[in-house]
């Protein structure tokens, strides 16, 4: 089956790619913020007519009841949910986006995500959370309160004000190449190690800075 096969399935239409797309992917446990984010876009659909939600992850009975939501709030025509999809096809979509969304309302571990958004060179409105500050300020994201009005702010500064997006999209690649590539984690093990054993280890010289862990590479779902 091709990806325009796929699209097809999941009423994926060609034209969204055009509009000004918002993307969340991962799990829609409720601690993920799905309502708030569902919330919000109604707000920045008034500010931008051009705004698209796609939302990629989920359940089919949670996106149904999120679907649902959408439907009271009268968003239809501007979201839609594609469900559970394979990780390379969300991350296809997630990097299609003119910005990127994490809603999460709490917890304190930092997701996956989170290090695929900073490397991604896309734009990311993430709420000021634990979960997210370890990892983020606000010169690589717009943060923002986990509530409403505050996401749709962001989401909409972030659509619309397209120099400070881009310079925070490049922060957070520069952030990511500094502190969290492949490469530098490697190098961090390698020291451990030689600290362990007291030998010195040779770096592999397949060892790519440019190259972003999967979550299938390390053996976990996306969050």
């Amino acid at each position: 089956m091709t990806l325009s096969d796929v699209e097809k399935a999941l009423g994926i239409s060609p034209t969204i790619f055009q509009k000004h797309l918002v993307v969340y992917a991962g799990t829609l446990e409720s601690y993920q913020g799905i309502d708030l984010l569902l919330q919000a876009f109604v707000s920045v659909v008034n500010a931008d007519p051009e705004a698209f939600l796609l939302i990629v992850g989920g359940s089919a009975e949670q996106t149904q009841s999120f679907s649902n939501l959408a439907t009271e709030l009268g968003i239809t025509k501007q979201c839609l949910f594609t469900g559970r999809l394979e990780q390379s096809l969300a991350q296809n979509y997630a990097n299609r986006a003119k910005v990127q969304v994490s809603p999460r309302r709490s917890g304190t571990n930092t997701p996956l995500k989170v290090y695929q958004q900073l490397a991604s060179g896309i734009p990311l409105v993430a709420t000021r959370i634990y979960s997210h500050t370890q990892v983020l300020d606000d010169t690589v994201a717009f943060l923002v309160e986990p509530e409403p009005e505050d996401l749709a702010r962001g989401i909409i500064e972030a659509l619309s004000n397209e120099t400070e997006a881009q310079q925070k999209a490049k922060n957070a690649q520069r952030l990511y190449q500094d502190k969290y590539s492949r490469e530098v984690y490697t190098q961090k093990m390698i020291n451990l190690l030689e600290f362990v054993t007291k030998t010195p280890l040779k770096k592999p010289e397949n060892s790519k800075s440019s190259e972003t862990p999967s979550a299938n590479s390390l053996n976990l779902k996306s969050s």
